[in-house]
């Protein structure tokens, strides 16, 4: 399985969103604008990355959902945003076979992710 952090596209696409979580502190609707993003990721990985999009699909989901999960209580706009777009990362598009993909490797290609990215 491959990681998306050498990827300037997807990392570009996480910065959208981590961006578009930020303005939603400050009352901005952003659903449509990561709907959006969210279908540029999907677009680019089956025209780009034809063997392997869903492993990449997965650990993009996941890494969305660390940082969800990572991000402090008080800041549930921000929060919401993320999981929102992880949600928008549906399973049903993902095929049966990358369903059993285990998530302590996915979990590991994210922190590597968030390393190259200088992030703890």
């Amino acid at each position: 399985m491959k990681t998306y952090s050498n990827d300037p596209f997807l990392k570009n696409s996480l910065d959208k969103i981590l961006g578009l979580a930020t303005l939603t502190l400050y009352g901005v609707n952003v659903q449509l604008a990561v709907d959006g993003v969210i279908d540029g990721v999907f677009h680019y990985l089956t025209t780009n990355k034809p063997r392997d999009p869903d492993a990449f699909l997965l650990a993009f989901k996941s890494g969305l959902t660390t940082l969800a999960d990572r991000a402090d209580e008080s800041m549930t706009s921000y929060r919401k945003t993320l999981h929102d777009a992880a949600l928008l990362i549906r399973m049903t598009r993902i095929p049966p076979h990358m369903k059993s993909v285990d998530s302590t490797q996915i979990a590991s290609l994210f922190q590597k992710f968030q390393l190259k990215m200088g992030h703890s």
